[in-house]
């Protein structure tokens, strides 16, 4: 079976690719069809628009299989040691008892969050603090984690980047961190 990094990463190289094959399609499209119409040169600037974008979207998975350190997925992982021992525990964790709430996952030492087109991931010991931000009533809560390395994660509860319960996720993450335990 395969790890849940290494899914994680074809995940995303994929998902790259096929926003390239859907640009190249268009730029058929317009080349074959001559659209847009509407401005001169409109078919050859549509081929070459959609063409640079097929082009700079699967530009990245070839520029992160020559250079695996610089994946996002990978990138994430050396924040906090060895790519190989994380990604290893990682696996182990995500392959045994994992709670779930939205696009979060609570293993045994991690919280990760994992959208679908996003990863990210923090050790339970490395989280300093973590809050709810209600902005304004038409604008969505979001998780507000800080590590202790002063780094800050903000999560939106939305229909792109995942529906959760704030204050459920919020509890959970502080239960994990020991946030709420008396300091001695």
């Amino acid at each position: 079976m395969t790890g849940y990094t290494k899914r994680k990463i074809r995940g995303i190289n994929f998902s790259f690719l096929l926003a390239s094959f859907v640009f190249a399609c268009w730029a058929l499209v317009c080349a074959w069809y001559g659209w847009p119409r509407g401005f001169r040169g409109g078919s050859t600037a549509g081929f070459c628009l959609f063409g640079l974008a097929a082009l700079f979207f699967g530009a990245f998975p070839a520029i992160w299989g020559r250079y695996p350190r610089k994946h996002p997925v990978n990138h994430e992982l050396l924040r906090y040691g060895d790519l190989a021992q994380v990604s290893e525990r990682l696996d182990r964790e995500m392959g045994g008892e994992v709670e779930a709430l939205g696009p979060f996952r609570f293993t045994a030492s991690f919280l990760v969050y994992d959208s679908g087109h996003e990863f990210q991931m923090v050790p339970y010991d490395q989280i300093a603090s973590a809050e709810i931000d209600k902005p304004g009533s038409d604008e969505p809560a979001a998780i507000v984690v800080q590590t202790r390395r002063g780094r800050r994660y903000q999560w939106y509860r939305t229909w792109m980047q995942g529906r959760f319960n704030p204050e459920r996720v919020l509890e959970k993450i502080r239960a994990a961190a020991h946030l709420d335990a008396p300091a001695g």
